[in-house]
């Protein structure tokens, strides 16, 4: 009877038993707060505030050509987007409509934190509608919208990338904000899994690729490749490149796919 019991017990530890196998594929990501913006990205927003007392919104939708304001006490306001006007300094505001319809907002770089969702964006806003005055926290998309590509690997902690592998194929990234989806290659082996990404830093993993054996500078790629990608890094696009960084230092550049 204790035998029977034992192995039953023994039988049920193994069922719950996560697969060692399948966990080896795993490339875990560390917890790191990143705002998440992939509703906006969705819906086309390319600059967006928001504040509270009272609560209140604004988007601005390039793909619509719409400014929409909308406040708790009854204002809103729904009209084409206006020129975008720009200081030396970074702020930049927007001013349209006429008499009593005129809408002015203005966004200075600085950290914001929005008091009720604590997301930390990074411009203070204000707002100026029918003489009322509201204030809150902004961000622009224009950037992060720019991850949304295919992206192939050139260098790597400053050493030239080549197609290499099974596949004669360099490391590359396809990434997806909308649906916080990254697919690609290790330049070895197949990847795909998560990412989160704003407009400071982003976070690949955790990832989940197959097992391909490969030679050693492609195998060894791989590994310091998936390693780096499962810890937070941030990013700048420009020219048609992507370089990510960590502590501002560069770790790895990819070119866009045309």
């Amino acid at each position: 009877m204790r035998t029977t019991l034992l192995g039953l017990l023994l039988l049920t530890a193994a069922c719950r038993r996560p697969s060692t196998q399948f966990a080896a594929m795993l490339t875990p990501a560390n917890q790191v707060s990143i705002t998440d913006y992939s509703q906006h990205l969705k819906a086309g927003d390319e600059v967006i505030a928001m504040g509270n007392d009272p609560a209140w919104s604004l988007t601005l939708n390039p793909s619509k050509n719409t400014l929409h304001f909308k406040a708790l006490d009854g204002d809103s306001l729904t009209t084409t987007i206006p020129e975008r006007q720009t200081d030396p300094d970074g702020v930049f505001r927007y001013n349209t409509g006429v008499e009593s319809d005129r809408i002015t907002s203005l966004f200075r770089p600085d950290s914001c934190v929005n008091k009720l969702s604590g997301q930390r964006l990074d411009y203070r806003v204000e707002v100026n509608f029918r003489g009322k005055n509201y204030v809150g926290c902004g961000a622009s998309l224009q950037q992060l919208a720019l991850l949304n590509d295919i992206w192939v690997l050139t260098d790597f902690r400053g050493t030239a990338i080549t197609a290499n592998g099974p596949r004669n194929e360099a490391p590359r990234l396809e990434i997806s904000l909308a649906e916080n989806r990254v697919t690609g290659t290790t330049g070895c082996n197949r990847l795909s899994g998560s990412i989160k990404a704003d407009t400071r830093q982003l976070l690949v993993g955790p990832l989940v690729t197959i097992k391909m054996a490969c030679q050693d500078a492609a195998n060894q790629l791989e590994s310091n490749l998936l390693n780096e990608l499962g810890n937070p890094l941030t990013y700048r696009i420009g020219n048609g490149k992507l370089t990510l960084l960590r502590n501002n230092k560069p770790v790895m550049t990819f070119k866009k796919v045309d």
